[in-house]
């Protein structure tokens, strides 16, 4: 019975599969007609672009004609206008690279911009080109979101993240780059510029601010509550008061840069923020603390070298019981913890790396709405811009010129 069944369906099989391979051929000629390669020119786009590109860190960059990166699936090309230059990039890529980042060499670096969109790929549904943009600096894994690396600083230190640079190994020291469609975050240029009146390099800020405010938002800082921010006056802690500030809290900033902190108290009313002086002794910081009251959060943003300062223990000590401690800092090695501090006061502690691209997209709009000033009207300053061939008195600039509430850009396309 059943071998007549196969023998009776064999050539309506047959058939079926007879049309269905012309059908397909028929398919296939239709679709090589119409769909082809896209070309560079297609996107208006030039062959090839320049960028600052670094052969070590003991050498000069030279300025470098690159091939133009295809829009693909997943990759943005953008226009950068204004690329920031951290205060120690200098210590990065020149001079032997001092703080020992990992990147693959030679590459263009440059993480952060504010750009403008020069071209989609054909699975992009919202972004347009000429688009005003912020690309964030982190990249992630599509596979795994904690396989990241900093684009155009630091490649990380596994197999996964080496990988992971090399897709994405230029950054935006350079005429035009490539981004994952996922780092771009479209700016409501009508509102920012047109309403608000901001200039677009003020919106350069972004690159600072995006940052602590990945950290605050892990520890859920509430409206209301009181934060320690330790250090606050760096370039990326000074952020932090602006941010903490625009979500509501009272802010208690701690530094030794006195006149920094001075800058800070003023950015709000009396009473919003408070400074306190690194004493360099743990007893005399936690004192000085306690005139403030039990803190609720205590954000850590210290730099490498403050592994040893009296502000770290000083901060934890001086949490209610129930506090959260937030480490966003880049300290490599270890710290020492007031173990049963924490455990008998429910102490509890979060790690953050960088920001997620949602939460890039939320300071976005806190920053639309109007709740988070930045710019002049925030005492935020442009310290310095520079063209792509001034790179060595950009780098000289970020060092001496760069800091709180300053920052100095690369402009390597003016508007």
């Amino acid at each position: 019975m059943y071998k007549r069944a196969r023998l009776i369906l064999q050539p309506a099989w047959n058939g079926l599969k007879n049309h269905s391979l012309g059908l397909l051929s028929i398919c296939s000629l239709k679709y090589s007609s119409t769909v082809r390669m896209t070309t560079l020119a297609e996107h208006s786009l030039p062959e090839s672009y320049t960028g600052l590109l670094f052969h070590s860190a003991s050498s000069p960059p030279t300025l470098a004609a690159l091939p133009t990166p295809m829009p693909t699936a997943g990759t943005v090309i953008i226009k950068p206008l204004y690329s920031i230059v951290v205060q120690y990039a200098n210590q990065i890529f020149m001079n032997g690279n001092p703080r020992g980042y990992k990147y693959p060499l030679p590459f263009v670096p440059g993480g952060a911009c504010i750009a403008r969109v020069a071209a989609v790929p054909p699975d992009a549904t919202a972004l347009k080109p000429g688009q005003l943009v912020f690309v964030e600096l982190t990249v992630r894994s599509r596979e795994d979101r904690n396989t990241r690396i900093l684009r155009g600083f630091h490649e990380g230190n596994t197999d996964g993240t080496r990988r992971l640079m090399a897709a994405w190994r230029n950054g935006c020291w350079a005429t035009l780059s490539s981004a994952p469609t996922e780092n771009v975050h479209v700016l409501d240029e009508d509102v920012l510029v047109g309403k608000l009146g901001y200039k677009i390099e003020e919106l350069g800020s972004l690159s600072q601010l995006v940052v602590p405010y990945g950290g605050l938002t892990d520890v859920g800082l509430k409206p209301g509550e009181t934060v320690l921010i330790a250090p606050a006056t760096g370039s990326f802690s000074s952020a932090a008061v602006h941010v903490a500030l625009a979500m509501g809290a009272r802010v208690i900033a701690m530094g030794r840069n006195e006149t920094a902190l001075a800058e800070l108290k003023k950015l709000a009313e009396p009473g919003r923020v408070e400074t306190v002086k690194i004493s360099g002794s743990v007893e005399e910081d936690i004192n000085a603390l306690a005139k403030f009251g039990p803190l609720d959060v205590y954000f850590d943003i210290s730099p490498s070298q403050a592994s040893k300062s009296s502000h770290i223990r000083a901060g934890i000590m001086s949490l209610r019981p129930g506090g959260r401690l937030n480490l966003m800092g880049g300290i490599p090695g270890d710290i020492e913890l007031p173990y049963w501090h924490i455990s008998y006061n429910g102490i509890t502690i979060r790690g953050s790396f960088m920001n997620t691209p949602e939460q890039a997209k939320d300071l976005i709009k806190t920053i639309e709405r109007g709740v988070l000033k930045i710019g002049s009207r925030a005492g935020m300053k442009v310290a310095g811009k520079f063209r792509l061939d001034d790179w060595e008195q950009a780098l000289n600039s970020a060092a001496t010129e760069g800091g709180p509430g300053r920052s100095v850009y690369f402009i390597p396309n003016e508007e």
